[in-house]
C-alpha cells in the first residue's frame, strides 16, 4: 500500500512538473539597486533557482547586464547555480561614472555583501576584462569568494594593449552594430585616477580557486596577461588559452559550448 502511494505521489509530482530536489528548474528573477560604499547606486538582477550557491557575473567595460552575451552567460550558469549580474558604475542602470577599475571594486563589494545577506553558503565569480580586474581587487581583501573564473583579465590597466589595427577589432564593432548597441555604452570618468594592479593584488588571495581563460587572438588584452596572473597566483588554479579566441564576451559568442564546459566543470570542482 505504501509503495503504491509513493508511486502515485511521484507521478503526481512529475505531472505537475515539480522538482524532487532542492534545486528548482524554475528560474525566478528579481531586480533592484544596491549602494556601494561611496553611495553610487548599482543596479542588479538576481536569478534564483533554489541553489545554496551563487555565481556573480561581472561584465567588462562598455557592457551592461543587458548585453546579449552577458545574458547568455547567465543562461549557461543558471542551469546549475543561482546567478547575480549587475551593471558597473557608469553602465546600464547604475549611477556614477566608470573609473577604469579605480573604484569598481566597490561595486563588486556591494554585490558580494548582498549575496551574503541573501544567505548563500558558497559564492563564485565569473568576470570579464576590466570587470575581472575589479573583481580581483575586491576579492583580494575578502575571504568569502570560493572560486573565480577570470576571462581576458589584464595584469594592470596601463598594460592593456588595444591593438585597434588588428582585424579582430572588427568582430567587436560588427557585433555592436548587429545588436543595435543594446546593452552597450558607458559614462566615463578621468582615465588617470590611480588604480590597483591585479598583478599585485592577486598575490594576497589564498583561499580562492581561480580559472584563467583567454583567447590567443585577443586584440584588447593579450594572452600573456592571464599567463602572468597565473604565475603570480599561488592558490588552486588552472589556465585555458582558447585557440582562435577573441576578447572577453566574444569567447561566449563564438565558443559557447567550450565556455559552458570550462565554467561549470570548474565550479563543480571548486564551489562546494
Amino acid at each position: 500500500m505504501r509503495k503504491r502511494k509513493f508511486l502515485l505521489t511521484a507521478l503526481l509530482l512529475l505531472f505537475l512538473n515539480l522538482p524532487l530536489n532542492s534545486h528548482s528548474s524554475e528560474r525566478r528573477v528579481s531586480s533592484g539597486a544596491l549602494l556601494a560604499r561611496d553611495n553610487v547606486e548599482i543596479a542588479y538582477e538576481h536569478y534564483k533557482t533554489g541553489s545554496n550557491s551563487v555565481v556573480i557575473v561581472c561584465p567588462g567595460f562598455f557592457n551592461s547586464k543587458d548585453n546579449r552575451w552577458m545574458r547568455k552567460t547567465v543562461d549557461l550558469i543558471s542551469a546549475e547555480y543561482d546567478v547575480i549580474i549587475f551593471d558597473f558604475r557608469g553602465h546600464g542602470k547604475s549611477g556614477g561614472k566608470f573609473t577604469w577599475s579605480a573604484k569598481e571594486d566597490r561595486d563588486v563589494d556591494a554585490v558580494l555583501d548582498y549575496a551574503k545577506k541573501e544567505g548563500y553558503k558558497h559564492i563564485g565569480v565569473v568576470a570579464f576584462s576590466l570587470g575581472a580586474a575589479s573583481a580581483v581587487n575586491a576579492a583580494s581583501r575578502r575571504d568569502d569568494v570560493e572560486s573565480m573564473v577570470l576571462i581576458s583579465c589584464p595584469t594592470k590597466f596601463k598594460s592593456t594593449n588595444f591593438h585597434f589595427w588588428e582585424p579582430e577589432m572588427f568582430y567587436d564593432l560588427k557585433d555592436n552594430i548587429e545588436c543595435g548597441w543594446e546593452g552597450k555604452g558607458a559614462r566615463v570618468a578621468n582615465i588617470f585616477i590611480p588604480k590597483e594592479k591585479p598583478i599585485k593584488t592577486i598575490g594576497r588571495m589564498k583561499n580562492t580557486a581561480i580559472l584563467f581563460i583567454h583567447g590567443d587572438r585577443d586584440w584588447v588584452v593579450k594572452e600573456n596577461h592571464s599567463k602572468k596572473l597565473y604565475d603570480a597566483f599561488s592558490g588552486k588554479k588552472d589556465i585555458e588559452i582558447i585557440k582562435g579566441g577573441l576578447h572577453a564576451e566574444r569567447l561566449i559568442q563564438f565558443h559557447p559550448d567550450r565556455m559552458r564546459e570550462l565554467i561549470l566543470d570548474w565550479f563543480r570542482e571548486t564551489l562546494k
